[in-house]
């Protein structure tokens, strides 16, 4: 993951960069994870196919980077010992509650990848083969009914495992352990497995809204262990003083008076003395930041993650996620997704669109040093021909037959871009 992230910043930015370049980067990525599947095998016939292990599920998106960089024998070899662990807890149905521990929940990040991988690969009866001879193998061996069953099976685990029947901030969205929520809460593990609880609201859930609800609370449950703060409140609620500003713990004791693991200290209800694997649980948060708008049954029309006001017959959501790259719209039976590769939506500027999705109008900003290429992709939009402008002057059309994605490359120039983009055909000729 760390290497695969380098070489990210490496191609994007690479006057931020030293040690290595991109191409570096990404070889310590693919080397890192071959070592993954060969050498504890090897050395202590330990397999990585039948444990859910953290930051694997980035596995994928190396074995793109590898294509995209042109090398294509290193990335079927490790898509190929990735299909075998996605085969492997499909098809032979291993304890998902075993991970690092024998009972634990660290695993359910992976499922969701491994889930997500089979759901879209499989192929579904009546479908042809696939053009690519190792995706070809793969749907022989894994079944879309297969595939389906496990994505849906693992999910009911990982919420019957989680917080979500109390409000309380150190409950709601965190991973419980053997103790349920007696004592260790929103550790690292809680926005690990809330990023599947949120993926699979996005992509899979029939009726998104509740595990849309569970899954933003998972995002947000463990950055409550985050001491921050600003001078006027001495840097932090929870260990005052500039010294501890920025510092995070790595997991809260919920009981008025209870004994934390690590050293076995002795302490009242908040937040552990040590950092422990926290940062696993942020970054798990960072793949989740986004801002997703809801037609909720009990409060309305509301935005996870943004600030919504209505004008008139638009919707206006200000992104205040935090990352400020995904945005998401579910009104009815619509789903629409806008997910930006690189740069972001502008700080304290509004996504506007009116709720038959048929017009948006939003402005991106330039988070690099000089001109590029930003790709947007746009799925889940209505079906019809689209028509795109940039800063007001027409740029390019597309059409959308309603679930398909759209990427619509668009030139960096400025240190901003208003994109927008209107319906005006309501049918594909």
């Amino acid at each position: 993951t760390m290497y695969y992230y380098m070489y990210r910043v490496a191609k994007l930015y690479p006057n931020l960069t030293r040690y290595l370049d991109a191409n570096g980067y990404l070889e310590r990525a693919f080397g890192t994870a071959k070592d993954f599947f060969t050498v504890p095998n090897e050395l202590t016939h330990w397999s990585a196919y039948g444990t859910g292990t953290y930051d694997e599920l980035v596995i994928p998106k190396i074995v793109r980077a590898l294509r995209e960089n042109g090398h294509p024998q290193q990335a079927d070899w490790l898509e190929a010992h990735w299909q075998k662990k996605v085969e492997y807890f499909v098809n032979d149905h291993p304890d998902l509650f075993q991970s690092e521990y024998p009972f634990d929940s660290t695993g359910f990040e992976s499922t969701e990848a491994l889930a997500k991988y089979a759901m879209e690969n499989a192929r579904l009866p009546g479908d042809p083969a696939s053009a690519s001879p190792l995706i070809d193998s793969f749907q022989h061996q894994v079944s879309y009914q297969d595939a389906s069953d496990f994505l849906h099976e693992q999910i009911r685990l990982n919420i019957g495992d989680r917080g979500w029947l109390e409000p309380a901030y150190y409950d709601l969205g965190s991973d419980y352990r053997g103790r349920g929520n007696a004592g260790y809460t929103l550790s690292y593990m809680s926005q690990m497995g809330g990023w599947a609880v949120l993926d699979y609201a996005l992509h899979f859930a029939r009726n998104p809204l509740p595990d849309l609800s569970l899954g933003y609370a998972s995002y947000l449950s463990s950055w409550a262990l985050l001491n921050a703060g600003t001078k006027a409140s001495n840097y932090g609620y929870w260990y005052p003083g500039k010294n501890n500003d920025g510092g995070a713990s790595g997991g809260f004791e919920p009981r008025p008076w209870g004994q934390a693991w690590f050293g076995n200290k002795v302490m009242g209800r908040g937040p552990w003395w040590y950092s422990g694997e926290i940062d696993l649980g942020f970054t798990g948060a960072l793949r989740s930041a986004a801002t997703i708008v809801v037609d909720d049954p009990i409060f309305g029309l509301y935005a996870y993650g943004g600030k919504l006001a209505r004008k008139k017959s638009l919707v206006e959501v200000v992104p205040r996620d935090g990352l400020r790259a995904r945005f998401h719209i579910f009104l009815g039976a619509d789903r629409l997704h806008i997910l930006l590769a690189r740069d972001g939506f502008k700080k304290g500027s509004p996504v506007v669109f009116d709720r038959s999705l048929s017009r948006m109008t939003f402005t991106l900003e330039n988070r690099a040093s000089g001109r590029h290429q930003t790709t947007i992709l746009i799925a889940g939009l209505p079906s019809g021909v689209y028509q795109v402008n940039l800063d007001g002057h027409p740029f390019e059309r597309f059409s959308s037959n309603g679930s398909q994605g759209n990427e619509i490359r668009v030139p960096m120039t400025g240190a901003t871009l208003q994109v927008q983009f209107a319906r005006i055909a309501s049918s594909i000729h």
